[in-house]
């Protein structure tokens, strides 16, 4: 048997003695594909580092919604930072709370800079003492001094008016700061 290129050049495909077809392909991110093809993958970010003087209780740090009505907001991966040790909380849905009532508005940049493109996302960012309130606990882990990614895996997935709270307690004043990669799709 042998396989052709179906263009009518005559080329042949290789096969081995065990049967095995050799190719060549060349494999790119879903982020990569999209950020270049559709220009929709975010940077999502409190900007600057949010001071924390309130030990001991969480404080409303970044607050993020998907508001499209036809697509999904693919959030890629979460990136933590802190100058001292702190709990991280995730709130799904959150429904109020000074974090969001206040509305200071936070960063979200487009990161492919030949884009003139938007994200259809309300991002807020805390302050110290900012609360959030309602919702469903969603999760939570401990950032040591420095920072902390949580790869999502593009599984977290924000639908039409679906939103991420986030909330840092620590124990000792410093400051902290978070960034968010995602997507439209």
């Amino acid at each position: 048997m042998k396989i052709e290129d179906g263009t009518g050049t005559g080329r042949a495909a290789k096969i081995d003695e065990n049967n095995r077809l050799f190719t060549q392909a060349a494999a790119s991110s879903e982020l990569h594909e999209n950020s270049l093809k559709e220009e929709q993958v975010y940077m999502f970010s409190s900007g600057e580092f949010t001071s924390i003087t309130t030990t001991g209780t969480e404080t409303g740090c970044f607050y993020i919604k998907n508001d499209s009505s036809t697509k999904k907001l693919i959030l890629s991966s979460i990136r933590t930072c802190g100058t001292q040790v702190q709990k991280v909380t995730f709130y799904k849905n959150a429904t109020g709370g000074t974090l969001i009532s206040d509305q200071t508005p936070g960063q979200s940049t487009n990161l492919n800079f030949t884009s003139s493109n938007s994200a259809e996302a309300t991002v807020y960012i805390g302050a110290n003492a900012k609360t959030v309130t309602g919702g469903t606990w969603f999760g939570q882990h401990i950032n040591h001094v420095g920072h902390s990614t949580v790869d999502t895996r593009d599984a977290l997935i924000l639908g039409k008016n679906d939103s991420l709270s986030v909330t840092f307690e620590v124990a000792v004043a410093g400051e902290v700061c978070i960034a968010i990669e995602g997507y439209f799709e």
